[in-house]
């Protein structure tokens, strides 16, 4: 049995489910297969009217206990599979058997989602625009990291480690995010750039990726001005399930004798490769977790541009009540890397570059690192009755980062960074009737770092920047067909001794169901973003000049969204979703980096107005029950500058995106895809970079294909990936190369 994540049928179970069986009561079980008789794993399958639900493990096999005798009608549903429901009547010790045959649906997003009014609820109510990657999605496309997660959905695009949604975003190096990255509900960025940790995941105990875009200030805070991705751990199963993800690859060589000449590894096939074992079960009636281990390695297909990451993560579930839960994630991840910042000019693009400095040492374009990071997530849920609960948890994030000598060895942590992110969250939810919903909460944050890229001042060694904040949201139905929510929140962070800033974000959202298979959707919002301590202090001559602006203003937007769903299902031989959002943002004090020509050096600084309004379309299609599937999505941007007197394109922006999946059943358990992105060239980059770094104004549009076959068997699953097959030569950020063509077979093994 595998429990969905925070349903509330789930969450309220817990005060309604005993620990121990009784003789009145009846248990009922089941498996869930789809109409060619494979299991399927995560099934929700719940008791209409009641508090009782569970899902399936690994062999499509349910249990609920407990039950209460009388009649029930029980639904179980699943992302990307019809909802199918049957009735049952449970005697006093009884243990009756239901088995589901669900039919296959393209809809991929999950029937419950969590990241849009930060609680469970069907994604046909959620009034804003909000893409779901389902854990499968990133086992067919051998996802291995976030930020290669991201590059899947539509609306979003990535700037080398810099996540920009609908634009939202430039390229600043990571230093700020203007997307807020959650765990399970728990912020989770960088405590020394606020950047956004892409390796920092159990990417196979991963349920799925939400990713909400426009801006969420008003339920999230300062880090969700331009939107959030939230990542939905998995729960563990009432069976024990062990899983091996082996996957290896290479790098094709390149195919240029000039570039060749500067590099003798660019003669060869560089390999990759990534491990993964994990192993989740429950111990006690009140007990259960999984582990899961990954080694990965990467030789890169850059010179000075390897990796090699250790990490162990561990989640457990304890219930010592019928009405409480704990849930405790922490996770600790070991990284030695090259990280390429910039090349040697198009001539060379494959090896780093230098830029004359005015100190002993040229700056260079290679920042080789050894850190160590440790998380630890515990949360508590204590259901009050079936119309209250809370949730308490806190957080910590902490790193200690050392750059490497010549000779690759650990210089001292007083030479590098040392970071904590700390804080914990309050919320109360509230449903006293069907057609309300309360939420109401408080968090408080703070970060200490001390690094070497930041002057002290006033001789404390450690920038600090402590937050609080309360929120509230109110939803209400309107009749059948309305829903109207409203939110607020109120946050105070101090960016100095003497000195903090506050501010109001509120949200509004009307929905209205027009017909059972179209919804439209309005939306407002007012977001804001604080300074990251990079941006305001960061002192720099090592890799590229740049000074440090420690009077930035707090970035604040406006922002407005209207949006249609519509679903159109003809049985078993075609199914079609269509999404279209139209959204516009101003932006007032937006922080970018730009040359300063009096000081010789890049520093972030206020643009007064900027504006970004596009719109965005999503097709999905299913033929011949799931044989056939696609995904078109297609987003148009106009980001202008409006600080002066003529409105600029905004810097490194794309005017148009295009995001296309297609995945083919054949027989013998075989399938095949290919996924397409396509983005233009920006408008608009900030050429002064090219005054240090040869040709680093020079920028191409992006095109990038895909393939995938896999041959899929209930214990094993072989996937050939070639990336970038048509070895399309490109960069998605200044001065970087991006990956060539790569082949990558993977195996997945579940004893």
């Amino acid at each position: 049995m595998r429990c969905a994540y925070l349903g509330p049928w789930l969450l309220v179970s817990l005060a309604a489910a005993p620990l121990q069986a009784q003789p009145t009561r009846a248990t009922l079980e089941g498996t869930v297969r789809d109409v060619y008789g494979n299991p399927i794993m995560g099934v929700n399958v719940v008791l209409i009217g009641t508090l009782y639900g569970a899902a399936t493990d690994a062999h499509g096999y349910y249990v609920i206990e407990n039950v209460p005798a009388g009649s029930y009608t029980v639904r179980a549903s699943a992302v990307g599979y019809v909802p199918a429901e049957a009735s049952v009547h449970l005697s006093p010790g009884a243990r009756e058997r239901i088995d589901f045959a669900l039919v296959p649906t393209i809809v991929e997003a999950p029937e419950v989602v969590v990241t849009a009014a930060r609680r469970a609820q069907p994604m046909e109510q959620v009034p804003v625009s909000l893409s779901v990657l389902p854990l499968s999605a990133l086992a067919q496309r051998g996802i291995a990291t976030l930020d290669e997660a991201l590059r899947y959905v539509p609306g979003v695009q990535m700037a080398g480690n810099q996540v920009n949604i609908r634009g939202s975003s430039g390229f600043t190096y990571n230093a700020g995010s203007r997307v807020l990255l959650l765990v399970d509900g728990f912020p989770m960025l960088a405590p020394d750039a606020d950047g956004i940790p892409f390796e920092l995941l159990p990417m196979a105990q991963i349920d799925r990726i939400e990713v909400l875009k426009g801006p969420g200030s008003a339920l999230y805070g300062s880090g969700a001005l331009g939107g959030v991705v939230q990542v939905i751990t998995r729960d563990f199963p009432e069976q024990a399930e062990t899983e091996v993800w082996l996957s290896s690859g290479a790098y094709k060589p390149v195919r240029y004798a000039e570039w060749r000449a500067h590099w003798d590894g660019a003669r060869q096939w560089r390999p990759f490769g990534t491990a993964i074992f994990t192993h989740a079960r429950r111990l006690n009636d009140r007990l259960g977790g999984w582990i899961h281990a990954t080694y990965l390695r990467d030789t890169g297909h850059l010179n000075a541009n390897e990796r090699t990451m250790l990490q162990g993560y561990a989640k457990l579930r304890w219930q010592p009540r019928a009405d409480v839960r704990v849930v405790v994630l922490s996770g600790l991840t070991w990284r030695r890397s090259n990280a390429f910042l910039y090349w040697n000019g198009l001539r060379d693009p494959l090896n780093p570059g230098r830029i004359p400095a005015s100190g002993s040492k040229d700056a260079v374009g290679t920042n080789d690192t050894q850190s160590l990071q440790w998380t630890f997530l515990p949360a508590l849920t204590h259901v009050l009755s079936p119309q209250l609960f809370y949730t308490a948890g806190g957080r910590l994030y902490a790193l200690a980062l050392r750059p490497l000598d010549e000779q690759g060895r650990p210089k001292p942590l007083s030479k590098g960074t040392l970071g904590f992110r700390y804080g914990g969250q309050l919320q109360f939810d509230w449903q006293p009737t069907a057609s309300q919903y309360l939420t109401l909460g408080a968090t408080a944050d703070a970060l200490a770092t001390r690094s070497s890229f930041f002057p002290e001042a006033d001789h404390q060694p450690f920038r600090s920047q402590p937050e609080i904040a309360v929120f509230g949201q109110w939803e209400q139905a309107l009749g059948l067909h309305w829903r109207l929510t409203g939110g607020l929140r109120f946050d105070a962070y101090q960016v100095r001794a003497d000195r903090w800033i506050t501010r109001l974000s509120p949200k509004t959202n009307l929905l209205f169901q027009a017909q059972r298979n179209l919804t439209l959707h309005a939306a407002f919002g007012l977001g804001f973003r604080v300074p990251s301590l990079a941006e305001r202090y960061i002192e720099n001559q090592d890799f590229f000049p740049i000074v440090s602006n420690p009077d930035l203003l707090p970035e604040t937007s406006t922002g407005y969204e209207l949006g249609l769903r519509y679903r159109k299902n003809a049985g078993s031989l075609a199914e079609m979703q269509l999404e279209l959002a139209l959204f516009r943002t101003e932006y007032q004090d937006l922080i970018e980096p730009r040359f300063q020509r009096e000081r010789l050096a890049f520093q972030f600084v206020n643009l007064t107005h900027a504006r970004i309004q596009g719109l965005e379309t999503l097709l999905k299609l299913n033929l011949l029950s799931n044989r056939f599937e696609s995904q078109l999505g297609y987003t148009w941007l106009d980001a202008k500058d409006l600080t002066g007197p003529q409105p600029l394109p905004l810097s490194f922006r794309s005017r148009h995106l295009f995001k296309g999946g297609l995945t083919i059943a054949l027989p013998a358990q075989l399938n095949t895809g290919a996924d397409l992105r396509l983005a233009s060239r920006p408008e608009r980059i900030d050429s002064e970079f090219a005054r240090f770094v040869p040709d680093a104004d020079v920028t191409v549009p992006v095109r990038v294909l895909d393939l995938r076959l896999s041959w899929q068997h209930p214990k094993l699953t072989l996937t050939l990936l070639v990336k970038n097959a048509l070895d399309y030569y490109y960069v998605e950020r200044p001065a970087l190369l991006a990956p060539p063509r790569h082949l990558q077979l993977q195996l997945q093994w579940r004893p």
